[in-house]
Order: C-alpha cells, then structure tokens, then sequence
C-alpha cells in the first residue's frame, strides 16, 4: 500500500508519487547534492527565513491569494478567529463515533485538538511525529487504513499554486494525509509564501533546525483532492488518495518576530 510509512526503523522508506497535483519525494540522503551540513548551514537558514517572512509580510493579501487557489484546486477552505471555532469546525466535519488518525501539528496543540477529540467521541490515534521517533515501530499500517479521516499540519502554503508543503522524516503525516478518504490540514495565517521555492527552503529550513539533517526524508505537495481522468476521461475523485481535503487556516500567527527562537518555531508543521 503506497502512502504508508516503514512499519520498522530499519525499513527503506517508499517513493510514491500522487494524481491530482499530490507529490510525495523521499528519501533524501544526508549530504545528497552538496548541501552544507546542519551546523554550517543554521546561520545561513535564519537569515533565508528572516527574508522570506519580511517579504510575506510586504505583500499585501498573500493570504486571500492563497485561499483563492487553494479554492480553484478543490480544497475546501475556512479561515477562522478563535480557537474555539477551529476545534468546533473540525468536529463539525468529523461525526462522533468516527475512526481518526492525528499527526501532531503545531496549531492542533494550541489549540487542544486531541482533548477536544477524545471528547467529542472520536476514536482517535495519534501517530509518532518526529519530535517522538521511538514511536514508529508498531501497528500504525492498520490503524491508518481503518481510518476515515486524517488530520495533519503543514510547514507552508504556497500563494502561488495554493499548494501545502509537509516536511518531515518518519512519513506518518505524509500517510495521514494520504491515506483516509477525508484529509484535515490546520494551518496559521502566518504559513504563508509567495512561492514553491520559498516553501522549499522552510522545508529546508526545517530539516536543518529540526532533524539536525541538510534535507527531510519526506516532502509532501499537496495542491487538491486526489482525482484522475484516466479512465474514459471522466474525472474521478479519491482513487489514490483523499476524495475531499479541509484546509482550516487559524487566523492568527504561529510565531512572533524574527529572532531566532521564533524563526524555528514558524518552520513547523
């Protein structure tokens, strides 16, 4: 089953690609392509992040631009206030009783996603992150393919294309948001880039701040639902991957400032 991470630690990690503009590239080796190691590179990644936020924040109605094409490309879309109303749209979206599986993500802790939850009367799983990897040996291949919603973050979003960009090492967040049938992305205001190449250096940004590694082993594109028109050309939604994709922005920053701290905080998913 592609989508699925390695069910142990030593397991390769598999390379699949995905229909209706979901991309999936892994793995990365550490040094691949002539990238700086992580210690040389920290100084040089602060300064490219200090430049990519200032210039979001120059550009005026980044983020309707974003949630203009993110609309065009079939993702349902909400932008909300309080953390109260996120919790109370994902909930409206997922019925009581439902099976979930959750990859922990920087807006679902603020906002107590997972107390809400368990709750609400959801069945609930909480994958391994890689804040947690001593996690991700265990039975995670069935309870993902039970599940009938996956909820993730994302480490930016792309005005441009109005694409969601997950970086990560593990690919648990890359199953849950490819696997389930209905895909949940909570994302703060501030997530937003003008570019795909701005997207790229957070997620590299990421791997180096975070994973202590010049790249991720996993990065996820993720402009739409899953569709195709392979078949007689009659487009077809869900064939290999979400039928229906929510993306609920929180309209509030994920980080302040441009100091360090705050820098390694924004690259989050």
């Amino acid at each position: 089953m592609s989508g699925l991470p390695p069910t142990g630690r030593g397991s390769p990690p598999a390379t699949a690609g995905r229909d209706g503009g979901r991309t999936d590239r892994g793995p990365e080796e550490p040094g691949a392509r002539g990238t700086a190691a992580p210690d040389d590179a920290g100084p040089e990644i602060i300064g490219v992040l200090r430049t990519l936020r200032a210039r979001a924040r120059a550009h005026a109605g980044l983020l309707d631009e974003a949630i203009e094409r993110m609309a065009g490309g079939g993702f349902e879309v909400a932008r909300l206030g309080a953390p109260e109303a996120v919790v109370a749209r994902v909930l409206a979206i997922v019925p009581a009783g439902a099976d979930v599986v959750y990859h922990p993500c920087a807006v679902g802790r603020a906002i107590g996603l997972e107390e809400a939850l368990r709750r609400g009367g959801r069945h609930l799983v909480v994958l391994p992150d890689d804040a947690d990897p001593s996690r991700q040996n265990g039975d995670w291949r069935d309870r993902l393919l039970a599940a009938q919603f996956g909820i993730t973050g994302a480490n930016a979003v792309v005005a441009d294309t109005g694409t969601l960009v997950l970086a990560e090492d593990l690919g648990f967040g890359r199953a849950a948001s490819n696997v389930p049938p209905v895909h949940i992305a909570l994302v703060a205001a501030d997530s937003v880039v003008e570019t795909l190449l701005d997207a790229a250096e957070v997620a590299r940004a990421y791997a180096v701040l975070h994973l202590r590694k010049p790249l991720p082993r996993y990065l996820s594109l993720i402009s739409g639902p899953s569709k195709t028109a392979d078949i007689g050309l009659h487009l077809v939604r869900g064939m290999h991957g979400p039928k229906a994709v929510h993306v609920l922005i929180w309209d509030r920053p994920r980080a302040e400032g441009s100091d360090e701290a705050t820098l390694r905080a924004w690259v989050l998913p």
